[in-house]
């Protein structure tokens, strides 16, 4: 699959030479911060919808574009310096975000049950009813396929739906050996993922685009400037215009509601693209400018919020909310300040367990292969001969 002719082609299927898709340890370290400052928007956007501190427009949305084109970029260039098959693609990509995810849903159920013990009444009631079916719709990624799942007062989590069906479509397609098997479990796939995440992946694509597209890594300086500011400017206007709150007005009043309803966070996924492109367009002029940046004199704040990025997008809404129980409405920002402080205490023990996760996804996986009619499964996927 390719953008373009010639050259210039985007082989999305086929990674670019090794000396060419080497990523530099400053850039790293721009994306490390890029990520963090992403995470640390969508905690202080989903402040506002408690405590009202700090006004519109509003951002945390276009936050989440970021990590879908970061999320591209960091999992293919990943893949491309150390390959590896489908089950350790899978493992350490599962491994990964149940680390975080299963504590997530706990902390969310504590927070449910300490606020409903003091009878406290939320300025947003979350959804309660089925518990057993939000937990485990959103534990196994299930909770956006088709229609919307919300586990409780956490309304962040579609978004990891859509990215472990990212992971699989990745595995599927670049990982996994070519057999006539593949394109059924890509339809598979595409039908679990449900439409929210296809309507989004050309995003995610975008990050993967950065990686395996040769001829952006030849950009001079100018053409780079160029790129990084203007991709800044493009989505500074895209916030501070409102063009967000435009276009779900006008999805709203040319589409029957439960149309709008059911596309949820994809709503306007058109406008995600276009935010999406100016993401993509700020990080590849960043690649070649930020060597000019001594930026590794922050290295050691950079890597500890980047470090628990992760655990702060999952976590923050739980927290926010017990804060939110407690504190007077005008007390945002001290909110924002304890929830930052219990992720920086809990973050880093959550996102420290993968290695427990890994070890139990590879013994499960072990298990499952010393099956006589498992095995054969997967041998016909891998495409070994009967």
């Amino acid at each position: 699959m390719g953008w373009g002719n010639g050259k210039a082609a985007v082989e999305l299927d086929k990674p670019a030479s090794s000396g060419i898709s080497s990523m530099s340890e400053r850039e790293s370290l721009y994306l490390d911060l890029v990520r963090a400052l992403a995470a640390l928007a969508v905690l202080v956007d989903h402040a506002i919808d408690v405590f009202h501190p700090f006004g519109q427009p509003r951002w945390g949305h276009q936050a989440v574009v970021v990590f879908f084109v970061l999320s591209g970029y960091v999992i293919c260039h990943s893949w491309d310096r150390r390959p590896v098959g489908v089950r350790a693609f899978m493992i350490a990509r599962l491994a990964r975000l149940w680390s975080v995810l299963v504590p997530t849903i706990v902390l969310t159920l504590a927070s449910l049950v300490v606020i409903q013990h003091f009878g406290i009444q939320p300025t947003k009631p979350a959804p309660t009813d089925w518990p057993l079916i939000r937990i485990g719709a959103n534990l196994f990624f299930l909770s956006e396929t088709w229609v919307s799942i919300q586990l409780f007062s956490n309304g962040v989590m579609w978004s990891l739906a859509a990215e472990l069906w990212y992971y699989v479509f990745f595995a599927l397609w670049v990982v996994m050996p070519r057999n006539p098997m593949r394109h059924a479990l890509l339809v598979a796939a595409v039908l679990l993922a449900g439409h929210k995440a296809l309507l989004l992946l050309p995003i995610w694509l975008m990050g993967v685009a950065m990686q395996r597209w040769n001829a952006p890594r030849h950009l001079g300086n100018g053409t780079s400037a160029v790129l990084l500011v203007g991709g800044i400017a493009l989505m500074a206007l895209l916030i501070v215009s409102r063009s967000y709150d435009h276009a779900i007005a006008f999805m709203r009043a040319e589409l029957p509601p439960f149309i709008v309803h059911h596309l949820a966070q994809a709503r306007v996924f058109w406008l995600d693209w276009v935010f999406g492109v100016a993401v993509t367009m700020h990080l590849l002029g960043a690649r070649r400018l930020v060597r000019f940046v001594a930026i590794e004199r922050y290295a050691s704040v950079i890597r500890f919020w980047a470090g628990v990025s992760f655990a702060a997008y999952l976590f923050h809404t739980p927290l926010l909310k017990l804060c939110a129980a407690f504190l007077p409405p005008d007390q945002g920002p001290l909110a924002i300040a304890i929830t930052l402080a219990l992720i920086a205490l809990l973050g880093h023990a959550a996102e420290g367990s993968k290695g427990w996760w890994k070890a139990r996804l590879e013994a499960a996986a072990d298990l499952l292969e010393s099956r006589p009619r498992a095995r054969a499964v997967l041998d016909r996927a891998r495409g070994i001969p009967a």
